[in-house]
Formats: structure tokens, C-alpha cells, sequence
């Protein structure tokens, strides 16, 4: 693999070994991450991305080291994609805790790598074939603090990935104990019901997205009436429209959920909304 990776501020070829085997991300999980679009060599919701970092070191008890301010992780994010020839790329930033120790470390301090991958696109794209989506059944969200942030301890999404391949679903609904609506494998879920956007409420375990934050500003600025709420699946099969999103993907239009056949005309509407936020950025 040619190219350039980045490790602690420092830019290594990308088919060097930097991770140890005691490294507590790697043995434990004590992470997170961030998948950033990167379009024209700028990141997009990069202030996002950022407020999101913060918030997971906080409920992590991970310290930032001064070195990584806002400006720093946004200079770093596009000069990877630039050293990695890529004008429109998906940066995956992941954090972990440095040093040694079992469950209780013996430090406190933020590490961090990222890797890059080209995008074909500086525009975000609808899908052109509407999503299969069915629902989980395999595993459940559990509500905790580090739910509303992209935890390295990915299992739930692995095993509902697993799922949705066996059942030849494009992705599939994940719930929490009590049935609600919490998110998709790798995206927030949106469903247009009587003329109002409505996305699940984070209190059951869904991840605080960016692109989700986007989709509600946006909604708003262009007249849609949004609201969050705790839903089911049945909403959904009630719903006129069904869309899933996320940073790197923009919106991808749900087809189908179970016998319910979806169209795209909200989900067209806000993806061009978004990427003319994007060419004026």
C-alpha cells in the first residue's frame, strides 16, 4: 500500500507497522474515531468533527495534548489527503488512550492515527438503487455515555452487519431494549412522516452524528419541519420517505424496509442543499 499515514503528528508510509500489540486501543478498546470527508483538500464539518472529539475524550477522561488544537487536527486531516494525492478523500481519524496498564491505565493522554482513502466524487452522491433495509434482530444498542460518539468497540455494528449480509439486506435497523429505533450499522436514521423529518432521539443509545446535524440545520433552512422522537420500526413502515446518513456518504435513500416501498424526494432535495453549502464553503 503506497502512501502516507499519520501517527501522532508525524507522517510514516502507510504500509508501516506503528501500532503496538499493548496498545490500549488495540487490547481494550479504549477509543474512538472519526471519518471525515475530505472535498476539494478541505474537510467538510470539520468544526463538528471536532466538538465530537472533544466530547468523546471528556466522557473518555482522555487528556488532549496541547499540540492537538482545532487548527492542528484540521491542517493534519487535509495535508494527509494532500500528501496522499487525493483532492476528495474519507480520512478515518482514531484516537486511544496512551501508555500501559490492564483496566485501569497507568496515563491519561490522547494518541492518535489516521489513514486516507480516495472518494471518485467532491460532491456527495445519492444512491441510485434505494437501500434494503430490514431489522435487527441478532443484537441490541445499549444506552451509555459513549454511545452518542464512534467507539472502537464496534461489535453491535459487526454482528448487525453480519446479519443484514445473510438476510442479502443492504443494512439493517438496530434498537435498543425496548424496541426503539436507535440507529443503522454505520449511519443515523431519518424517516419523513406526515411532512415532518424525524430522527431518532440519542437518549436510546444512537450515535450523535455530524452529517445528522447537518441534515436537521439543513431541513430547517429550506422549510422541512424536523423533530426527534422515540420511534419503531412500525413508524417506519408508516413513513412516506426513509433515508440513513452519515459523514463520509452524505445521505443514502432507503428503497424498501420490509414490504414498504420508499421514494427520494426529500432525501434529493437536501443532498443538493448540502453539496451547495459545500461548494460555497
Amino acid at each position: 500500500m503506497s502512501g502516507v499515514q499519520l501517527f501522532n503528528g508525524e507522517f510514516f508510509p502507510a504500509d508501516e507497522a506503528l501500532i503496538h500489540a499493548l496498545n490500549r486501543g488495540f487490547s481494550y478498546g479504549d477509543g474512538f474515531f472519526e471519518s471525515i470527508r475530505v472535498v476539494n483538500g478541505k474537510s467538510a464539518f470539520i468544526q463538528l468533527h471536532w466538538k465530537r472529539l472533544e466530547h468523546a475524550c471528556k466522557v473518555l477522561r482522555i487528556a488532549i495534548p496541547e499540540e492537538l488544537t482545532f487548527r492542528t487536527f484540521s491542517n493534519q486531516v487535509n495535508l494527509l489527503a494532500q500528501k496522499n494525492g487525493h483532492a476528495n478523500a474519507r480520512v478515518r481519524f482514531q484516537g486511544f488512550r496512551h501508555g500501559a496498564g490492564r483496566y485501569a491505565p497507568d496515563q491519561s493522554v490522547l494518541g492518535w492515527s489516521a489513514i486516507c482513502q480516495p472518494l471518485d466524487s467532491d460532491q456527495y452522491q445519492l444512491n441510485k438503487v434505494g437501500l434494503t433495509v430490514g431489522l435487527c434482530n441478532s443484537c441490541h444498542i445499549n444506552p451509555l455515555p459513549q454511545s452518542s460518539f464512534k467507539s472502537t468497540n464496534s461489535i453491535p455494528y459487526i454482528l448487525a452487519s453480519i446479519e443484514a449480509k445473510e438476510n442479502r439486506w443492504d443494512d439493517c435497523f438496530l434498537t435498543d431494549g425496548d424496541g426503539f429505533l436507535a440507529e443503522a450499522t454505520g449511519s443515523n436514521i431519518f424517516i419523513l412522516k406526515n411532512n415532518r423529518l424525524i430522527t431518532p432521539d440519542l437518549s436510546n443509545g444512537g450515535v450523535a452524528g455530524v452529517m445528522r446535524n447537518v441534515v436537521l440545520s439543513t431541513a430547517q433552512d429550506i422549510g422541512i419541519d424536523t423533530s426527534t422522537g422515540l420511534l419503531k420500526f412500525e413508524d417506519v413502515l408508516e413513513a412516506e420517505e426513509c433515508f440513513l446518513t452519515n459523514a463520509t456518504r452524505g445521505i443514502q435513500w432507503v428503497g424498501a424496509a420490509g414490504k414498504k416501498r420508499f421514494f427520494k424526494r426529500v432525501s434529493s432535495a437536501l443532498t443538493n442543499a448540502i453539496n451547495q453549502q459545500l461548494s460555497r464553503a
